[in-house]
């Protein structure tokens, strides 16, 4: 399991020289998602149980999404000019799912991945500032290692509620430690890749924690406290950049323009099949910058254009598939007073939402961090499930106990008079991935 921890801790960081250097034919990510997926189906095997692999809506709609990405590519792409093959990228995401869906199969493990999220988007974090630092602050839009400065900003909205919700989250005081300076340190880096798309899906993020629950806002306060000071006076912020706007901030404001105006063409003149996965750059061209060929700058418009509509509309169920998900996860916690699965269903659905608004801004629909976040909203019905079984199992244990001639169906938990205490027993030992042997002292 360790090794599905280390997966998504990296993930943030897809021009690390380390994971990304070859080894035996491959890079050292591909060798750690080899692994994970022998894991994946030797769990799969030991459980005896498959998991709900196409029961999630998000799963449904990639697997649209991937087929017409596919019927695109071998009819219409052309990608000699790109500098990575796009389908390779959605066939990639399916072994994700697969390893995720069989791998998660406890809240424990649930949290534990979240926790290495947060910790991936924080190491990513010290690698922007040490570039900044490096640099002598010359370099104010640092971001290397996280890929760029704009795609390191999305990815981190994905955890920045995450570490926000933990922190508060009653529990271990070294993990709300740690995640409150994990939080400090996203924060100082995020407002030094000065990304004004990753301010405004931040804004989107807060607002939804702040609209959603009234406990967020003492939340959404926090964030403004460590935010406003630099976002003044940083030299790199991104609301500087918005207020006073020098001329390469002009001249990217008129190219970003420019390509949405030539997708929204491409959309136009191709709106059922789109002009191929990845041919957008090859048919933009600014005049603002003479002979400069560019992405579009905005993750729906660039799917829109190189997919067609229904493209853009599979995408799109992606996402409120992978907010459904998240908010079944949010209702179970509040049903159960289960503070982790309120807070960790709250956090995902305020993540994709703030990743979301900031995609209008950047193309990312090829994020790593996106998928691993969907991935983990498409195993929470496994979850669900797996934790029925185990209150049933408990159920059937209390009543066995306590009433031999009791049947079964008279003590169903979701009608029992125990119905909170049962509850928390299951769900306690279902945290730690403990047989219910040892919760019951049964031999």
């Amino acid at each position: 399991m360790i090794l599905f921890y280390i997966l998504v801790l990296i993930s943030p960081m897809p021009n690390h020289p380390l994971f990304e250097a070859p080894f035996a034919g491959l890079t050292v990510v591909k060798w750690l998602g080899i692994l994970c997926c022998g894991y994946a189906f030797l769990t799969l095997l030991v459980s005896r149980r498959l998991p709900a692999f196409v029961k999630p809506w998000e799963i449904r709609s990639f697997l649209v999404l991937l087929g017409i990405a596919t019927v695109s590519f071998f009819t219409l792409s052309k990608t000699e000019n790109l500098t990575f093959n796009p389908i390779f990228m959605y066939f990639n995401y399916l072994p994700l799912f697969f390893i995720t869906i069989c791998v998660v199969n406890t809240y424990e493990r649930l949290q534990n991945t979240l926790l290495a999220a947060i910790a991936g988007v924080s190491v990513a974090s010290l690698y922007v500032i040490r570039e900044f630092q490096a640099s002598g602050g010359t370099n104010v839009r640092p971001g290397y290692i996280a890929g760029d400065a704009n795609y390191f900003a999305t990815c981190a909205l994905l955890v920045i509620p995450m570490a926000v919700y933990f922190m508060k989250m009653k529990g271990s005081r070294l993990r709300r430690w740690l995640c409150a300076a994990a939080l400090v340190i996203i924060l100082v880096a995020f407002t030094l890749a000065s990304s004004r798309g990753g301010l405004v899906g931040l804004c989107v993020a807060v607002l939804y924690m702040i609209l959603h629950s009234g406990q967020s806002r003492r939340s959404a306060i926090v964030i403004a406290i460590l935010l406003i000071p630099m976002l003044m006076f940083s030299p790199a912020s991104p609301l500087l950049r918005m207020m006073h706007p020098n001329y390469g901030d002009y001249v990217g404001a008129q190219v970003r323009r420019e390509f949405w105006s030539a997708g929204m063409d491409m959309i136009s003149n191709h709106p059922l099949s789109g002009v191929g996965l990845g041919n957008f750059t090859a048919r933009s061209l600014s005049k603002e910058v003479e002979g400069f060929q560019g992405i579009a700058c905005n993750t729906f418009l660039e799917v829109a254009a190189e997919l067609g509509i229904p493209g853009l509309l599979a995408y799109c169920a992606v996402l409120a598939g992978a907010l459904s998900s998240a908010g079944k996860l949010r209702a179970e916690g509040k049903r159960r007073d289960n503070t982790f699965l309120q807070y960790a269903g709250q956090a995902m659905q305020a993540g994709l939402f703030g990743f979301s608004a900031a995609a209008i801004f950047v193309s990312a629909e090829y994020q790593k961090p996106l998928w691993i976040m969907v991935a983990l909203t498409a195993a929470v019905p496994t979850l669900l499930r797996n934790r029925l079984r185990h209150s049933e199992h408990v159920v059937q244990q209390l009543s066995t106990a306590s009433t031999p001639n009791c049947s079964v169906s008279d003590a169903h938990f979701e009608d029992h008079p125990t119905d909170p205490i049962i509850a928390r027993i299951s769900d306690s030992a279902f945290l730690n991935g403990a047989d219910q042997r040892t919760v019951f002292g049964a031999s």
